[in-house]
């Protein structure tokens, strides 16, 4: 039991995180009309710290961000545990096992996602985080970068960095879980080629079927992962309450009902 409640425990900041950062990430369509970023190219490195383990993310792109590549590496005991490498290409995306040179091409599930961002990525990210119940909470420098100081407090709570729409900093702690993703360097005004964001050779590249628009297709959610988030999902607020409070004590009725209503919706996304 004591093991189910962390692997659910663990899930749901998975989850969480994808919501609350990748969504400031979401693709876009059209180059000439639509910006992820405000900035037109830049190099970022960053330090990482998750369950998962410690490492670092390389992070470039050009275009206003249409053309990107993360490549983001963790180790835990001394071992390598993930080597990720995710590209953006005008539209087409990919997400790359490198530690099994096997890849997925989600250019599918891209295209659905350019409806929902229009030509203003940033600004959408916000609003999203504002229907989590995110606040822009002040301003801060940041690596030089005078950058806009978000919050959510949804369930625990997440501090974001957000410098011309592209995330420097985020802090999270949700149900006693700690994870970071700091900026450590960023240059701009970079040129990059266009084999910078192509798959590299030597990768197996699939295409999943019937990706739609599932929380569960394409956001690095196996198979226990998913039944695990159908767990969480048919569990009643009781046992979903006790658990939380667990983990964090002080939290306040309030949000861990909000966290039980975004579990709930969460599941119901996934395919």
């Amino acid at each position: 039991m004591k093991n189910k409640q962390k692997q659910l425990r663990k899930l749901f900041l998975l989850v969480l995180l994808l919501m609350l950062v990748s969504g400031l990430q979401v693709n876009a369509q059209n180059e000439q009309t639509t910006k992820r970023y405000h900035v037109p190219s830049a190099k970022i490195e960053f330090q990482v710290t998750s369950p998962e383990g410690k490492g670092k993310v390389v992070l470039f792109f050009d275009h206003y961000g249409m053309r990107e590549s993360k490549h983001e590496t963790l180790q835990k005991r001394g071992k390598t545990v993930k080597d990720q490498l995710t590209l953006l290409n005008n539209g087409k995306a990919y997400s790359i096992n490198l530690l099994n040179n096997s890849g997925q091409d989600m250019s599918e599930a891209t295209g659905m996602a350019m409806q929902l961002g229009g030509k203003d990525m940033s600004a959408t990210g916000k609003k999203m985080l504002e229907t989590m119940g995110g606040k822009q909470v002040g301003t801060q420098n940041f690596l030089g970068k005078n950058c806009e100081k978000w919050e959510v407090n949804t369930m625990g709570k997440t501090t974001l960095l957000i410098w011309q729409g592209v995330t420097l900093k985020t802090e999270t702690s949700v149900m006693g879980m700690k994870s970071s993703e700091v900026a450590t360097s960023l240059k701009t005004g970079l040129s990059f080629s266009a084999a910078d964001f192509q798959p590299p050779s030597g990768v197996h590249m699939e295409t999943p079927q019937g990706m739609g628009m599932g929380m569960g297709q394409g956001m690095g959610m196996s198979p226990e992962d998913k039944a695990n988030m159908k767990k969480l999902m048919n569990m009643s607020y009781a046992d979903f309450k006790k658990m939380v409070l667990k983990d964090d004590p002080n939290m306040k009725e309030e949000d861990i009902q909000q966290a039980y209503k975004m579990i709930k919706q969460m599941g119901k996304m996934i395919k």
